[in-house]
């Protein structure tokens, strides 16, 4: 995470353009003041109650696990051991999510300025070439594509606005909290877990803005709501189990309920908006489905058209 610093730190740039990112000469000079990207025309409206998720159900689609059977196996009460004595503490152990997730809110916050102006955006983004990429790519996505191509950095970062240039940033900062040593439970179902976390924090961004939520705060909570579940398979890999093989129904439920619990545990620091962090607090209190936060029901609204996406018939 040293491009961190590199980014924000005030330093020289490297020499030379990023890859990728060559900020054109002719650059605005007023200060960024663009609107939010605008929501999508066909937003879905927000589920007024959780509706069930159309295909496999979450655990079994990660694990690639057939359809659970009834009744609850004894590795499953082998892994909810484990994850008890994890929430007993009084604090997750660091290295229960090793990707120094401290540093996401100052990064953040860091973004939020508005008043920079857009060349000075472009010069501190395009220091990092995955994050000025990621940047370019967003600005030049199907969204988009009726405003023709992107040719450089300030052209991008004025299509985005505010709200879409931090989704973009999350995007790249938040991703190395879904990879693990090879050869563990976390590394085998890291892939599919980013993969989940991308689908949802899309489709929660949408209903966040059916729900009068800020589309970023939606984006956000769709994105970090899986590192519940990389605490969560780190904890039994902890607890020397390395695989789940069959689930159950009610094992299913039970893991699915403590790794809600394990996101509010590890996300009560992090303090990103004033929304995300009342919904990491009820995390700690309330189960998902039961939750009447606003960015609870957010997610609620989003598991189904995430996973009919993910794993549709």
């Amino acid at each position: 995470m040293g491009w961190i610093s590199r980014l924000f730190g005030g330093g020289p740039p490297p020499a030379g353009p990023a890859t990728g990112a060559r900020v054109g000469a002719q650059q605005p000079t007023e200060p960024v003041s663009v609107a939010p990207a605008p929501a999508p025309a066909a937003a879905p409206a927000l589920a007024a109650t959780p509706t069930a998720a159309p295909g496999p159900p979450l655990l079994c689609w990660l694990l690639d696990a057939a359809p659970p059977q009834p009744g609850l196996l004894p590795i499953e009460r082998q892994a909810l051991d484990a994850v008890d004595q994890v929430l007993a503490q009084p604090a997750l152990p660091a290295d229960l999510l090793p990707r120094a997730a401290n540093v996401v809110p100052q990064l953040l916050a860091l973004l939020r300025q508005q008043d920079l102006p857009v060349p000075v955006l472009a010069d501190r983004i395009g220091r990092d070439p995955v994050l000025a990429a990621e940047v370019l790519r967003q600005a030049g996505g199907a969204y988009f594509a009726h405003l023709g191509p992107v040719n450089d950095l300030p052209q991008a970062i004025q299509r985005l606005g505010i709200e879409g240039l931090q989704m973009a940033i999350a995007r790249v900062v938040l991703r190395p909290l879904y990879q693990a040593r090879p050869g563990t439970l976390p590394a085998q179902t890291a892939p599919r877990l980013w993969e989940h976390a991308e689908t949802l924090s899309r489709h929660a961004s949408q209903q966040a803005r059916a729900a009068g939520v800020t589309a970023f705060d939606g984006y956000l909570a769709g994105l970090l709501h899986d590192t519940g579940w990389t605490v969560l398979f780190h904890a039994l890999q902890r607890g020397g189990i390395s695989g789940l093989g069959a689930l159950s129904v009610d094992g299913m439920a039970a893991l699915d309920a403590r790794a809600h619990l394990l996101f509010g545990r590890a996300a009560a620091g992090w303090q990103i908006t004033p929304a995300f962090s009342a919904f990491a607090a009820d995390a700690q209190r309330v189960a998902l489905a039961r939750s009447q936060d606003p960015l609870a029901r957010v997610l609620q609204a989003a598991q189904g058209p995430c996973m009919a996406e993910l794993a549709p018939g």
